[in-house]
C-alpha cells in the first residue's frame, strides 16, 4: 500500500519532469496531457493531505488509507486521461 504513496510522491513528478522537457515543442495533444496530469496531481495532493489530517477515528480504515495512499496517482492519471481527450480536439 506504501508503493502508491512513493509512486504519487516520486515517481508521478520525474514522469512530469520528462514529459514537460521541451513542452512548446510538442504537439498540441502532449501539452494538454501534461497539463491535464499536472492539474489531477495537485488535486490529488489536496485529497492527500485532507485524508492525513482527518480524524481517522471517524473513518473506515480502508476509505482513508486508499485515499491518502493513491490519489495523486489515480488524480495525475485521471487529469492525463481528461487531458488526452480534450487535447483530441484541438
Amino acid at each position: 500500500m506504501i508503493g502508491g504513496l512513493l509512486a504519487g510522491l516520486f515517481l508521478v513528478p520525474v514522469a512530469l519532469l520528462w514529459l514537460g522537457h521541451r513542452l512548446r515543442r510538442r504537439a498540441p495533444g502532449a501539452r494538454a496531457v501534461f497539463w491535464g496530469a499536472t492539474a489531477g496531481h495537485s488535486i490529488g495532493i489536496l485529497v492527500t493531505l485532507a485524508a492525513a489530517h482527518y480524524p481517522p477515528v471517524l473513518w473506515t480504515e480502508g476509505w482513508r488509507a486508499v485515499a491518502v495512499h493513491w490519489s495523486m496517482v489515480a488524480g495525475a492519471l485521471l487529469g492525463a486521461a481528461a487531458g488526452a481527450v480534450a487535447g483530441r480536439g484541438r
